[in-house]
């Protein structure tokens, strides 16, 4: 805790951080703090834990109040993935990890979810959470049906973890709902799938009968050498990029990239990239757009 001075309100809502009652009490006084609750500044956010009400949402915030209210617990499922990984979303509602056994009474921004937790934890901004494969699992189980491979997806995409760590932590977890459609979108992986925004394209995007011609991972050989297209239709000349920014952000790799975008323009190849929020965002416009692309260059050849 930084030393306090000041006020109490104005020091809690120039650190956005939890505290212990005691903290406080020691670091100013116990009618400091209950004045500062009756004024509205200053919010019990769980049992014996205190903020500023201006932090309360706060995901670093909530996170510290966990571990100060039950210290043998560790954060889980979405707002840990968003701790590790700040561009994945912040829940409203927070998983918090206990042993089983334990009961308690908590507020509606809560939710308990009892079981061993392991040996190993980590953390994140100054919170400890569970390992990133099983706040993977934890969120999985908790999103709704139609959210759940977004929660896979947007793991994988963000690098906090590997499909092999994830098969790892289900094979090891007992019940998880929707079982077998993990283990299959695990299992494209296993197949042969290099990267999330491949199994996303794959099969769910241009899955469809009318994809069937382009081939997967396909090999060229360009001025005496080999690349590697995404998606390939020979017969239209048409290559498809699956453009992953977010592995391809150094300035080499961005020149590697428009180098071989060239190669392929010269080779009479037409490139069309589809990025990781054209897939998630509007899928049925990448499919329609491709389609357009396929049929002016099938027309053109004949």
């Amino acid at each position: 805790m930084p030393a306090p001075t000041g006020r109490l309100d104005e020091f809690l809502v120039a650190h956005a951080h939890a505290f212990t009652r005691a903290e406080l009490v020691r670091g100013w006084s116990r009618r400091r703090l209950e004045n500062g609750v009756m004024s509205g500044v200053v919010t019990r956010i769980l049992p014996g834990v205190y903020c500023a009400a201006t932090h309360r949402d706060d995901p670093v915030v909530r996170g510290e109040a966990l571990n100060l209210w039950q210290p043998g617990g560790a954060v889980t499922g979405a707002l840990a993935l968003h701790l590790h990984a700040v561009p994945l979303p912040n829940p409203p509602v927070a998983d918090y990890a206990v042993p089983s056994g334990q009961h308690h009474r908590v507020p509606a921004w809560v939710r308990l979810r009892q079981g061993a937790l392991g040996r190993v934890r980590m953390s994140a901004r100054g919170v400890t959470t569970v390992t990133t494969e099983r706040a993977v699992i934890d969120a999985w189980s908790t999103a709704p049906p139609s959210g759940r491979r977004e929660v896979l997806h947007q793991a994988l995409w963000s690098r906090i973890c590997t499909w092999q760590q994830v098969r790892r932590e289900l094979a090891r977890t007992p019940r998880v709902p929707a079982r077998h459609e993990l283990q299959r979108v695990l299992g494209w992986f296993e197949a042969g799938a290099t990267t999330p925004l491949e199994v996303r394209a794959r099969y769910e995007t241009f899955a469809d009968p009318r994809f069937a011609a382009f081939e997967w991972q396909a090999e060229l050989r360009l001025r005496g050498r080999r690349v590697r297209a995404d998606m390939l239709h020979r017969a239209a000349r048409l290559v498809v990029e699956l453009d992953g920014h977010r592995y391809h952000s150094s300035r080499a790799a961005q020149q590697r990239d428009r180098e071989r975008s060239t190669d392929l323009a010269a080779a009479g190849y037409l490139t069309v990239r589809f990025g990781w929020d054209d897939l998630a965002s509007r899928p049925k416009w990448c499919r329609e757009r491709l389609l357009q692309v396929l049929a002016a260059r099938l027309t053109r050849a004949l």
